[in-house]
């Protein structure tokens, strides 16, 4: 590219070049038609059209796009490349990218089968089709090049890959999917064919040219005859001299094996999958020495879980289990890595493939095999950091008696050790102690609740106890200044903080209480802390940023997540664990007016701009000229997830909410990308990556970021309902252009235009409304059920339905009735005048803008049935066109109740600003609050006051930029 436009191909004379580059239109369309008259190179015809298209005169703007349009109509083929880029750029701001396979594809195809034998020209025009994903073309151009130069290796994968695409594409009719399937199939088999032949061959010749000869192309066999072949097929090929899992483990390749496996336990194909991993753990050399190049552990694992699935038909899988572990234990022993694979494999056969009798423990002694087996590996591995996350899904499995013993009775310590495994050893007996907390075996005697609570808080309490006792000892070690022993004690305060937030006992749907807040702040105030030794420790940071967010302590929250420094590829599944709901705890702070603000959302938004700038990325054609095939099909897998990515449209949702409660402007909600690309059939992805978080809580509790969030993860549901919220939101609030004289109210077109708008909206809420109450807060439910009566309501009104005055009398019941339930819910954490009801109305702020959403979503809706009435009222005299009297003075009492709620809200969020006020009495409560009860003194002397006035320094200034809050 250069300058505005694509380059000119060579030949162009410079005159003419001059005046392209310089812009001067006029001029190039002049001398373009001259030189179209001398040459009679219809180039220049293309290039006269497309300057004029640049010009200022309406008439000639449409000029480009009149042209394609002829062109694709009237079957005309333009034979130069160049050509069709000068229409590609002078028709890109008026054409859809959807109707570049209509449009432009087929030019390009037309140009290819014009000149198939130029190089240049063909793979120009395939890579113009793969980044605008047109695969219909692509497929047709890519058998061209394939039969043009069919000694070109590269072109004959190329042309396979992309028909396997397109078979696998919704753009292929379904007629024609078997088709292509059955195309790509036969193909990528006849090159297997000849590798083999060649393979057999008594002369070890070079393999022909046609041939898989690499293992990209290896993995592309693999994932075609996966995809489109039968189960004899995928048997054929496990079973094939060359490209057997066994074959190419010999060769050192492993990911044809993990390739197999994967598609095998997706088929439930337990018996084919035991053998599979049989022969390939199996696998010697020369010496009959175990290679142990598939003991990886998710080899064993799928393993010994196929070996569960198939002990009841053969008999001898069990005694294999064991005999390959035995067998490949012995070779591991000079190998650590394998020894550690193989002895989890031992603990895992023993959970799974041998039946349990009995307790696991007795006596304070282990009982059972499996415990054993499970102590086993625990000696040898007490001191590795992971030791715990290997461990747990087997110690979910044991019943209480093993349990308590792993928690209370198969650790002993040599006290005030300084020797660094022997502290992580320490570390892991607490996170057994912690665990069994979370277990339900360890209450199966206890019958009530409360009881039940006790016990646990008990578990939690002596765990917390024994965490500062072993952190305060770090403290003192003589290694303590190296970053090793910080590590060990940054873990220390983690689980501390862990038994607080278990005291706490809230999930995002519970009521904040003075209690739960005070030990949610103790663990705040102790990971802020100990952040000080260990500023970059990525799993405290993530826990600071996700509890300062539920505390609405926003400065702090964000000093702490940008330290994790997320962007680019990684924004996608780690942004919403900050961004998400950010906009009603902190919406002044997100604010385009201010640098953090604008920095935030930025970053977000500038990684869709990029990533999705055209339909495939230019590292898709990178990856074509790499022959790196598992990237030409997993980028086009990533791209049109990202497209349709709950995080990209929550990064619109939170920008715009932000703004509009601001009273700001500055995003075009209803025509940004991120809601049009949306649609009612559109699947929204929802990945979210919790990899970072520890995870020590049993698997039937809530994680620690489930407990933490501000509600429910991003779902399709809510990001639906997200943007139709806002989109309702937009068009009420809709004022036309300054240019535009006539009122909204007496504008019959800009009516029309929100009717239509609401009929849509209202017709898709009912759509995903239903049955989604898991997937939100109590007060998102609330507000999207209040929107969804709001736009039926103004459909009843417009069409003027029959019994409307009854109707809109139940709908505003219901209505009322939503805005006074979240209200006096709020009202009754905001009676007492303690520091525990302040915190407890600090992790409400959610409710109180999802509540004044609400209400300005009511007196919008109102207020425009009344200008509708009034309108009415203009054009039809005779009164027969105006709503009934009843209607009017309904929706006049949801206005007037509306604005009673947003004066409750402003109350709420001035009485937190009065309550957090300079003066040094809030930081006395709060000190209070922390070093109080059991847990708090056990944190004197190691949380300083000055982290007690920076946590209220970050709530006063979270809680001025809430001053620019709109409240009517």
């Amino acid at each position: 590219m250069q300058g505005s436009g694509p380059r000119l191909k060579n030949g162009v004379d410079l005159q003419l070049q001059s005046a392209f580059y310089d812009q001067n239109w006029s001029t190039v369309a002049r001398l373009a038609e001259k030189r179209a008259k001398m040459v009679n190179d219809p180039y220049y015809e293309v290039l006269k059209v497309c300057a004029e298209s640049q010009l200022d005169d309406p008439a000639a703007k449409y000029g480009a796009m009149t042209a394609l349009l002829t062109y694709v109509k009237d079957g005309t083929v333009i034979t130069d490349a160049d050509g069709i880029d000068l229409l590609e750029w002078a028709t890109r701001d008026l054409l859809e990218e959807d109707e570049f396979a209509e449009t432009l594809g087929p030019l390009r195809v037309r140009a290819a089968k014009a000149a198939p034998k130029d190089r240049s020209q063909t793979t120009r025009c395939l890579e113009s089709c793969l980044l605008h994903w047109d695969l219909v073309s692509a497929q047709q151009i890519a058998a061209l090049i394939d039969k043009s130069f069919p000694q070109e290796r590269a072109f004959l994968f190329w042309n396979i890959a992309i028909t396997h695409l397109l078979a696998i594409s919704a753009q292929s009719p379904p007629e024609k999917k078997k088709l292509y399937a059955m195309l790509a199939q036969k193909q990528i088999e006849r090159a297997a064919q000849a590798t083999e032949q060649a393979s057999r061959a008594e002369d070890k010749k070079s393999l022909p040219a046609r041939s898989i000869q690499t293992e990209q192309e290896i993995l592309l066999l693999y994932e075609i005859v996966g995809a489109h072949g039968t189960a004899a097929d995928f048997d054929k090929l496990l079973g094939s001299p060359v490209f057997s899992p066994i074959e190419q483990l010999k060769q050192g390749r492993k990911e044809p094996l993990m390739y197999a496996i994967s598609k095998l336990q997706g088929d439930s194909n337990w018996q084919g999958l035991y053998n599979v991993c049989r022969d390939c753990l199996s696998v010697a050399d020369e010496q009959d020495v175990p290679t142990l190049q598939a003991s990886d552990w998710e080899v064993w694992r799928l393993f010994i879980t196929a070996a569960s699935h198939v002990q009841d038909t053969d008999a001898e899988s069990i005694s294999t289990v064991q005999n390959l572990l035995l067998k490949l234990s012995k070779a591991a022993d000079s190998k650590l890595i394998y020894k550690k694979n193989i002895m989890l494999a031992r603990v895992s056969a023993s959970f799974q493939l041998l039946e349990s009798e009995g307790s696991d423990a007795a006596d304070s002694s282990p009982a059972s095999l499996r415990l054993r087996e499970l102590i086993k590996y625990i000696n040898n591995q007490a001191a590795s950091p992971s030791c715990f996350d290997d461990v747990k899904l087997f110690a979910e499995q044991l019943d209480a008696s093993g349990i308590d013993y792993l928690a209370n009775h198969h650790f002993s310590f040599a006290k005030n050790s300084d020797d660094l495994p022997e502290l992580r050893k320490q570390i892991l007996a607490l996170k057994f102690q912690y665990f069994a907390a979370t277990c339900p075996q360890t209450y199966e005697t206890v019958i009530s609740n409360s009881e039940k609570r006790k016990a646990r808080d008990a578990i939690f309490k002596g765990a917390y106890k024994a965490s500062m006792v072993l952190h305060k000892h770090i403290s003192s070690i003589g290694s303590y200044s190296s970053q090793s022993t910080k590590d060990i004690q940054s873990e220390v305060a983690l689980i501390a903080a862990f038994c607080l937030i278990g005291l706490a006992n809230q999930v995002p749907s519970s009521l904040p209480t003075g209690e739960s807040a005070q030990y949610l702040v103790q663990a705040l105030l102790l990971l802020q802390q100990q952040r000080n030794s260990s500023p970059k420790h990525s799993q405290i940071c993530l826990l600071l940023a996700q509890l300062h967010l539920r505390l609405s302590s926003f400065q702090q929250g964000l000093a702490a997540w940008d330290t994790l420094d997320v962007k680019n590829t990684i924004m996608d599944s780690l942004a919403p664990l900050f961004y998400d709901r950010l906009s009603t705890v902190a919406p002044g702070m997100i604010s385009p007016l201010t640098n953090d603000g604008w920095r935030l959302m930025a970053s977000i938004k500038s990684h869709y701009q990029n990533s999705l700038k055209m339909r495939m990325p230019r590292r898709l054609i990178d990856a074509f000229q790499e022959g790196s095939y598992s990237s030409v099909l997993t980028v086009p897998a990533y791209i049109e997830k990202l497209r349709v990515s709950c995080t990209r449209a929550m990064s619109l949702v939170e920008s715009v909410r932000s703004e509009r409660l601001l009273g700001l402007s500055e995003t075009e909600f209803l025509s940004d990308p991120r809601f049009t690309d949306v649609r009612d059939d559109t699947t929204m992805n929802d990945i979210i990556d919790y990899g970072s978080f520890p995870s020590w809580d049993h698997s039937a509790n809530p994680t620690i970021y489930e407990r933490l969030r501000l509600g429910p993860a991003p779902s399709n549901r809510r990001a639906h309902l997200s943007l139709l919220a806002e989109a309702f939101q937009q068009t009420l609030a809709y004022t036309p252009p300054t240019f535009y004289k006539v009122p909204m109210a007496g504008s019959v077109t800009d009516q029309n235009y929100v009717i239509e708008m609401l009929a849509q909206i209202s017709n898709s809420f009912s759509r995903f409304i239903p049955g989604a109450a898991s997937e939100f807060t109590q007060s998102e439910l609330q507000y999207f059920e209040v929107i969804s009566l709001l736009s039926s309501l103004v459909m009843l009104c417009t069409d003027r339905a029959a019994g409307l005055g009854e109707l809109l009398g139940q709908f505003a019941s219901a209505i009322t009735a939503a805005l006074e339930n979240q209200r006096d819910y709020l009202a009754s954490l905001a009676e007492g005048s303690e520091i525990g009801n302040t915190t407890s109305l600090l992790q409400s702020l959610h409710r109180i803008v999802l509540l004044r959403d609400t209400a300005v979503a009511v007196k919008n809706a109102s207020q425009w049935i009344f200008n509708f009435n009034e309108k009415q009222k203009e054009r039809d005299r005779s009164g027969q066109s105006n709503l009934p009297k009843e209607v009017i003075a309904q929706t006049k009492a949801l206005g007037a109740t509306a604005d009673e709620t947003l004066k409750h809200c402003k109350t709420w969020v001035m009485r937190l600003t009065q309550d957090t006020k300079s003066g040094g009495v809030i930081e006395r409560d709060v000190k209070k609050f922390v070093y109080g009860g059991e847990e708090g003194k056990l944190l004197q002397g190691f949380v300083t006051d000055s982290n007690v006035f920076d946590l209220v320094g970050s709530w006063r200034k979270s809680l001025a930029a809430w001053q620019g809050v709109q409240w009517q």
